[in-house]
C-alpha cells in the first residue's frame, strides 16, 4: 500500500481527504500553522490528538448530551474507530432545544433506533470534509442517514459564516481529530422526513404546480423511497469493511437501493407572469403546447392518462434522479480526487458540458448544460440560435427524503424547438448517465483517499441493482467513479471482469439517422469482445488490448507529420478503419498511466464507430458486449452523431 505523503501541511492533507490516523501509523505526522489567514476568533483549525469520539466524550461541559446520545445509540464506537469521519457536533444547549421540539426532556425519551437516526444525521462516513470544501448548496457526500447537508455561506463581522440546513451555524470549524474532522454547531441537524410530494405540498409558492401534480396522479409516481427487497452481497460488504484495494481503488458495494426524483417547478408568480392563474388556465397552456407535438392524442381528456397534455406537461418537470443543484451537471465538469486543491479538472474548459436526463414524460429528454461564454451551469434546453434557456432561481436544493426540488425561472416544455435542438447535435453520454441508481445511491460522486494513498472508489454493481443493466452470472460489473489518473470522459468508467455477457439499455434517443460510437481505453490487460447494437453485431470483434498506434488503427500524434499538422488527414485514415481519436474535450490530471493535453493527444483513448443507424421514433436502444477472449472490458461513453453533423463536427 502506498503511504507516501508529499504535502507540507496538515491542511493540505485534509484537503486531499487523508486519514490522520493513517498518517500517524505511517509515522508521517506533519506540523501545521494553527490558523489560516482568514481565521478569526474561535473559528480556527485545531489538532486535538483524539479520535472524534474521544473529543466529544472528553468535553462533558459542552457536549455531554450528544455524548449520551452516541453511547445509547451505540454509535460512539464508530467515532472511535479507524476511518475518516466528518461530524457536525451540536452543543448541549442545541440538544435541549431539540428535545423541546420533540416534546422530550432527554435521550431517554427516544428509542435506540430514533437516536441512531439522529446520530447518523450528523456524521458523514469515509470522507473528511473541511470548510475549504464547502460551497453553496448541498455537500456532495451524504450523511450516514442518506441525506444531503445544505450549506449556506455568508459574511459576518469576523469572517465567513457557515450555516447548516438553514438554521444551524458552525461555531468552531475544522477541529482536526485522529480519524476525522469536527464542525461544532449551535443547532441539531434535523432534516425533513417528508417525501418529495409532501415537501412540495407544504410550499405555498408552488401550490398551482402541486394542484396539477395531484390532478394528474403523478404524485403517486414520486412515492418510492427504497427497495426493501435489496440485500447487498455479504462477500462484497466484507471487502468494503476491510478496505480492500484494487488497482488503487477502494472496493465498495451499495448498501441500499434508494430511489430518487427531482422536480423543476415554476412558481405561482411565474405562471401569473405568463397569464396562468388557475388549473384550467394551466390545462389550456399545456394543451396548446402538447397537442401540437402529439396531435393524435389531442382528444384525451383523462388527466391521469400519460398521453394527456397536462399529464405530459407536469411529467416533463419530473426527473428520474435525485439531482441536487451541483449534481445536475457541474460536478461532472469538475471531477477528480484533488481538483479543489489544484484547480485542475478533467474537462477542457473551452468546451461546454452536457447531461441528458429522462423525465416522467414518455420518450423525452431534458438537456442540462454549461455555457462557457457566461460561465454558467444548469441551463435547461438552451436553443443555440436564440440563446433562450430555462435557469434555476436562487430557490434550489429543497430537500426531501426521496428527492429534491428547484424553482426555475421560466416555463419548461417539450416542444418542436426542443426536439429539433436535441436531434440535430452530437449527443455524448457518459456511461454513468444511463443509470439513475448511481446518483440516487451516492455512487457517481465519490473519490476516497485512504490509507495514505490516492484511491478512487471501485463499486461492485450486483446483478439486478440497475434496471438498465442485464448481466450474466459469469459477469462482474464494476464502476470506477472519477479518478484523476484515468483519461476518461468525466473521469469515470464502467468495468467488466470475468467471462462477461452484458447489455445495457440506453436512455431514449430522438428519431434520426446517426453514427453511433463507443468510447473506451485500450490497455494490455483488456480482452476481446463482440459488440452488438440492438442485438446485431457491429462488425468484427473489438480487441481492447490494441493501442491506437497499432497499424490496424493507424493513430498518429497530431503535429508529428508536417504535412498534416492538425492530424485531420490522419483522422480520415482512422475513420476508414472504423476508429477515431478521443475528443479534445477532456484530459487526464494525474499522469500515472496516461498523458497528453487532451484525449485526442493520447494514443490510449479511442472511439470505435459502431455503425450508421436510423431510429424511426423516440426510443431506447440496447448496447451489448460478449467476451470473445478473456480480459477486462471498459466502457466510457456513447456518442450519437446525426449524419448532417458529421461534415462540420469539431474535434471536441
Amino acid at each position: 500500500m502506498n503511504t507516501t505523503v508529499n504535502k507540507n501541511s496538515l491542511a493540505k492533507l485534509r484537503y486531499k481527504g487523508l486519514s490522520l490516523l493513517t498518517i500517524v501509523l505511517a509515522g508521517l505526522i506533519l506540523v501545521m500553522p494553527s490558523c489560516n489567514s482568514d481565521d478569526i476568533g474561535d473559528n480556527y483549525y485545531t489538532f486535538t490528538g483524539e479520535t472524534v469520539g474521544q473529543y466529544i466524550k472528553n468535553r462533558p461541559e459542552t457536549y455531554s448530551e450528544f455524548a449520551k446520545l452516541l453511547e445509547k445509540s451505540e454509535v460512539m464506537g464508530l467515532l472511535n474507530a479507524y476511518g475518516d469521519y466528518t461530524c457536525f457536533l451540536p452543543d448541549d444547549d442545541a440538544m435541549m432545544r431539540f428535545y423541546q421540539t420533540k416534546e422530550a426532556s432527554s435521550v431517554d425519551d427516544f428509542t435506540v433506533e430514533e437516536l441512531k437516526k439522529i446520530a447518523y444525521d450528523h456524521i458523514i462516513k469515509d470522507f473528511v470534509i473541511t470548510t475549504d470544501d464547502f460551497v453553496e448548496g448541498f455537500l456532495n457526500k451524504q450523511t450516514m442517514s442518506g441525506r444531503y447537508v445544505d450549506i449556506s455561506i455568508s459574511t459576518g463581522e469576523t469572517g465567513l459564516v457557515y450555516t447548516i440546513n438553514s438554521n444551524s451555524t458552525i461555531t468552531t470549524k475544522d477541529i482536526e481529530a485522529h480519524n476525522g474532522v469536527i464542525q461544532a454547531i449551535n443547532e441539531v441537524v434535523s432534516p425533513t422526513e417528508n417525501t418529495l410530494v409532501e415537501a412540495i405540498s407544504t410550499d405555498d409558492k408552488f401550490s398551482l404546480f402541486y394542484e396539477a401534480l395531484q390532478a394528474t396522479g403523478l404524485d403517486i409516481d414520486l412515492s418510492a423511497i427504497k427497495d426493501d427487497s435489496y440485500t447487498p452481497p455479504q462477500e462484497w460488504v466484507a471487502r468494503e469493511n476491510a478496505r480492500e484495494i484494487y488497482n488503487y481503488a477502494w472496493q465498495r458495494v451499495p448498501r441500499e437501493r434508494k430511489f430518487g426524483f427531482t422536480a423543476l417547478m415554476e412558481s405561482n408568480a411565474t405562471y401569473a407572469e405568463n397569464g396562468i392563474n388557475n388549473l384550467d388556465e394551466l390545462k389550456a397552456y399545456a394543451k396548446e403546447v402538447y397537442d401540437a407535438m402529439y396531435p393524435e392524442d389531442a382528444s384525451i381528456t383523462d388527466l391521469t392518462d400519460k398521453r394527456n397534455s397536462l399529464n405530459r406537461f407536469v411529467a416533463y418537470h419530473l426527473l428520474v434522479k435525485k439531482l441536487p443543484m451541483r449534481l445536475l451537471v457541474e460536478k461532472y465538469d469538475n471531477t477528480g480526487m484533488n481538483y479543489e486543491s489544484t484547480g485542475e479538472t478533467h474537462s477542457v474548459k473551452v468546451v461546454d458540458m452536457f447531461e441528458y436526463v429522462e423525465t416522467l414524460c414518455p420518450s423525452t429528454l431534458v438537456e442540462i448544460r454549461s455555457f462557457r461564454p457566461t460561465n454558467e451551469y444548469n441551463l435547461f434546453n438552451m436553443i443555440p440560435e436564440t440563446g433562450q434557456a430555462i435557469r434555476l432561481t436562487d430557490d434550489f436544493d429543497n430537500d426531501a427524503i426521496n428527492g429534491v426540488y428547484h424553482e426555475i425561472d421560466g416555463i419548461l416544455v417539450f416542444n418542436g424547438e426542443v426536439e429539433r435542438m436535441l436531434s440535430t447535435k452530437r449527443l455524448r453520454m457518459d456511461v454513468s448517465s444511463f443509470f439513475p441508481e448511481f446518483v440516487n445511491n451516492n455512487i457517481r460522486i465519490g473519490n476516497s483517499l485512504i490509507g495514505g494513498g490516492l484511491y478512487s472508489e471501485r463499486w461492485h454493481i450486483p446483478n439486478g441493482f440497475c434496471e438498465r443493466i442485464n448481466a450474466s452470472s459469469t459477469t462482474e460489473v464494476h464502476y470506477f467513479n472519477a479518478d484523476d489518473r484515468f483519461c476518461d470522459y468525466q473521469g469515470d468508467e464502467l468495468f467488466l471482469a470475468g467471462l462477461y455477457d452484458f447489455d445495457i439499455t440506453t436512455v431514449t434517443i430522438p428519431p434520426g439517422t446517426y453514427e453511433v460510437r463507443f468510447g473506451y481505453q485500450p490497455t494490455g490487460n483488456r480482452g476481446v469482445a463482440q459488440l452488438y447494437w440492438d442485438g446485431v453485431p457491429t462488425g468484427i470483434p473489438l480487441d481492447l488490448r490494441i493501442s491506437a498506434n497499432d497499424p490496424d488503427i493507424g493513430y498518429q500524434y497530431p503535429g508529428t507529420d508536417a504535412r498534416d499538422p492538425e492530424g485531420f488527414e490522419n483522422d480520415k485514415a482512422m475513420r476508414n478503419r472504423g476508429y477515431m481519436k478521443g475528443p479534445a474535450s477532456f484530459r487526464v490530471i494525474a499522469e500515472w498511466w496516461y498523458s497528453g493535453a487532451s484525449a485526442r493527444m493520447e494514443e490510449q483513448a479511442l472511439r470505435r464507430i459502431l455503425g450508421i443507424y436510423t431510429f424511426d421514433e423516440w426510443s431506447t436502444h440496447t448496447f451489448s458486449v460478449k467476451a470473445v477472449k478473456s480480459g477486462e472490458f471498459m466502457f466510457d461513453y456513447l456518442e450519437f452523431v446525426p449524419l448532417e453533423v458529421l461534415e462540420y463536427e469539431d474535434i471536441y
